[in-house]
Formats: C-alpha cells, structure tokens, sequence
C-alpha cells in the first residue's frame, strides 16, 4: 500500500485536502494584500512591502523597515489581526488532523477487536515473521479463520500485504493479555513462530494454562529446544531445517507419491494434484449419525475417505484412527475425516457435512 493510500484510510481525506486549501487560500491572499498594501506607501519598494507583510503576518517582533504613515500604521494593525487568524488557522488544522487521526486508530482497533470478540474455533498465529508469514498465507488461501499477533510494524504490513482483511494485534505474544485478546478460549489451535525458542516456549506454556483443549503447534530453531517445546505444552514441534530437508529427501525418494498426491506444502503440485485433507464432522451436520454408505460423500462429491479419527465429543480415543473405513463405519459429529481427492471438491464436502 502507498504512503498517500495509508493516509486516506487513516482519515477522511477529502475533508482534510478541503481544509488544507482553504487555509492555503487565506494565507497566500493576506500575503498578497499585505504586500500590494506596503508596496503602496511612501518609500516602500516590492521586496520591503513583502518583507515587511512576513514579519507582521507571522508576528515575529521586528519594527517597521520603513516609517509608516498613520494610515501606514492602520493597515498594518490590520494585517497584524489577520496574521494572529492565520496562525489559529494552522494551529487548528494541525492539531484537528493530529486528533482525527488518533481517533481512526481508535475506532480502527476498536473494531478490529470487535472482528475479534466474534470469532470461534479460529488458529491463532504467533509471530509474523518468515515461518509466521508463510502460515498466515496458507491460512489465508484456505479460508481458515485466524488471528495473528506480531509486535513489529513492519511485520504486520507485510501480513496485511498478504491478507487484507488479516486480524492483527500489535502486541507481545509472550504476554497473557494479547493471547486472552486474541481470543485463546474460543480457540482450536495456536501456532508458537516467534524468533526464539525461549519465547516459544513462553507461550505454549501461557496458551496451555489459558486453554488446556488448545492444540499447539511451535517452532524449534534448533533440535535441543524440541522436547522442551513438547514439555512446555506443544501438541506438535516443527524444526523448520529438518523439514525442509525430509522433504527435500521425500521429493527424491518418491517422486511419484508428490506428484499424486499434495500433502499441502508450498511449490508445485504437479501431476494430478490430489490433496489429503482433514475435515471435521460438525455436531449440526446433516451426515451425523449415518454410515458412509448412507452418507454417500464419495458419490456427492469424488473425494476417498481412507480415515475416520473419532472425536471426544463421540465418546471414543481421540488420537485413534479407523483406517480404510468400510462402508457401514457410522459417522459421529466431532469426528475428523481424512479424506484424498481434487481440491476443488473440498468446498463441496464443506457443503455436505454442513
């Protein structure tokens, strides 16, 4: 975003551009009276009569340049009048546009965390820099809700660059404050990117305590802060290095597989570009209760279900798998289905378990 765009969303700018010409107008017209004025009088040439409308304008102190008549003395009363307006004019302007834009940052953030207040079941981002950036992109293509926290500007532009319609707090994410303001309760998951292991850990601690349900994610710059991010409250731990090089391995040894199926990593898909998804079952949905055969999600929409893990809400193991379910598995709501197809077929399977 321009600097010239940025200042017409932080105000009403054609009020302001109105304001700024009007009081422009006023100065340069007493200006050129004052000094069509002097410039009339005995012994005053141009350059004096201008001179001497500055100094009286802006009331400066400095005596008369050249003797002035009575009338002389009049007229310079009055420009002394105008010159104290002038000023109360700019005055004015300035601190009005100073307060206006106070204000619109006020009312911004008031209704950003009003935005907020309102969502549920969101992934809250810690840290937008380039591991936190990456996944706020990937949250943001897959329509996920979320809400990020960074504490740099220059960060929370670039995310906005990304996302134009990112939910950003300007804030410290070690602190327990910017996690309750970001909604930590409501929830379902955290992602812990921040620059530091120390601070990673800081917040996996703080996000357990203030959400025991919450499933966490963090990142580990090195492969010693791992199992201390795991004890710290981290559902999962990411070594950013030692992904990148298992996949970077997995692109050689199986060629194939990534070219069949996309596990949902950056670059490429390539070849038939079928994704392996996880989608839950609401506790409204239409499905709920119904074998796969009566559900009929593979007919409805062309995707394979090859796994049911069965959801605390249904009474079951919530880390067990159902793997190759048949096709008189009974769905229950808050079951996660593992599911292979197109990705354009994911909006219709949304739409199914509805």
């Amino acid at each position: 975003m321009s600097r010239m765009g940025l200042v017409r969303r932080l105000f009403d700018f054609s009020r302001f551009e109105g304001r700024l010409l009007g009081a422009v107008v006023f100065t340069v017209s007493l200006t050129l009276i004052g000094t069509i004025g002097f410039a009339l009088m005995p012994e005053y040439d141009l350059s004096d009569a201008f001179f001497m409308t500055v100094i009286t304008v802006s009331a400066v102190g400095y005596g008369e340049i050249r003797t002035l008549t009575d009338g002389g003395r009049i007229f310079a009363s009055f420009m002394i009048a105008g010159g104290i307006v002038t000023l109360a004019i700019w005055f004015a302007l300035i601190t009005a546009t100073l307060v206006e834009m106070d204000l619109t940052q006020s009312l911004k953030k008031r209704r950003t965390m009003n935005r907020i207040d309102r969502r549920r079941d969101h992934v809250i981002l810690c840290g937008a820099g380039r591991t936190g950036l990456a996944a706020l992109k990937r949250l943001a293509t897959r329509g996920t809700p979320y809400v990020a926290i960074e504490r740099d500007p220059a960060q929370i532009e670039e995310a906005r660059r990304i996302d134009p319609d990112a939910l950003v707090i300007e804030g410290d994410a070690t602190a327990d404050d910017a996690l309750v303001a970001a909604g930590i309760e409501r929830a379902r998951g955290l992602i812990a990117s921040l620059s530091a292991d120390t601070d990673n850990a800081f917040v996996c601690l703080a996000a357990r305590e203030l959400n025991p349900d919450l499933t966490i994610v963090g990142r580990a710059r090195s492969e010693d802060a791992v199992s201390k991010l795991k004890k710290a409250g981290a559902d999962r731990v990411v070594s950013p290095n030692s992904t990148g090089g298992i996949q970077m391995a997995s692109l050689v040894l199986r060629p194939d597989l990534t070219l069949f199926v996309d596990f949902d990593t950056p670059g490429d898909a390539g070849g038939m570009g079928l994704l392996l998804e996880q989608v839950s079952v609401p506790e409204s949905s239409e499905v709920a209760g119904l074998t796969l055969a009566e559900a009929k999600i593979q007919a409805r929409t062309g995707l394979l279900v090859v796994a049911i893990r069965r959801g605390r809400e249904a009474g079951g193991d919530a880390e067990g798998f159902v793997y190759n379910p048949g096709s008189q598995e009974k769905l229950r709501a808050g079951d996660d289905l593992v599911v292979l197809g197109p990705r354009s077929s994911f909006d219709e399977l949304r739409d199914v378990l509805s």
